[in-house]
């Protein structure tokens, strides 16, 4: 009977910590959660990998990098276009020298929920978040056409909307990019 009560109560404690829903497509990694006791998950988190994208729907995806900024496509993404927008990272002092050194290996702008980052003038990578850092951001999506601009975070089927349907969605158990 005692292991019986062991097994319940560890399926319990592991099915509540799978509370983090994973959305994948591509190169696209999302989370979502419900977030201010919403009834549909709602996905706050995206990372995009530049050089993994295979999917061409995906780079014609539009971002508004300030509320006031023209939207531009993913594939129009440039270091001059974003440092228009949004400042260079700059590392915090308190961080290991070895740390920043390996940030200043790339040319990362960060602000209003957008984490760009380039190689050599080559892009790299997006994260764009609402609920990070322990604050809140309002980072603006639009899908390829043009006709729908969504404020993240975002539900499944807005996602949807903006990227097309998932290769896999599921709970995962803590988020990982």
């Amino acid at each position: 009977m005692r292991r019986i009560w062991m097994v319940a109560l560890l399926t319990g404690i592991l099915a509540g910590c799978a509370n983090v829903s994973r959305f994948e497509k591509d190169a696209l990694v999302a989370h979502g959660e419900h977030l201010n006791d919403a009834p549909e998950t709602l996905y706050y988190t995206l990372f995009i990998e530049i050089g993994r994208v295979t999917d061409a729907k995906i780079m014609k995806v539009l971002v508004k990098l300030t509320p006031d900024a023209p939207p531009i496509l993913l594939s129009e993404v440039k270091p001059e276009s974003v440092a228009r927008y949004l400042p260079r990272f700059i590392p915090p002092s308190q961080w290991p020298e070895h740390l920043k050194k390996k940030v200043t290996e790339y040319q990362t702008y960060v602000g209003g929920g957008f984490h760009i980052t380039f190689d050599d003038g080559r892009f790299k990578s997006i994260g764009i978040c609402s609920h990070c850092s322990g604050g809140r951001e309002y980072p603006v999506i639009g899908t390829p056409n043009g006709n729908d601009f969504y404020t993240l975070p975002i539900t499944e089927q807005q996602l949807i909307d903006v990227f097309g349907s998932p290769s896999r969605v599921y709970k995962v158990n803590e988020v990982r990019y």
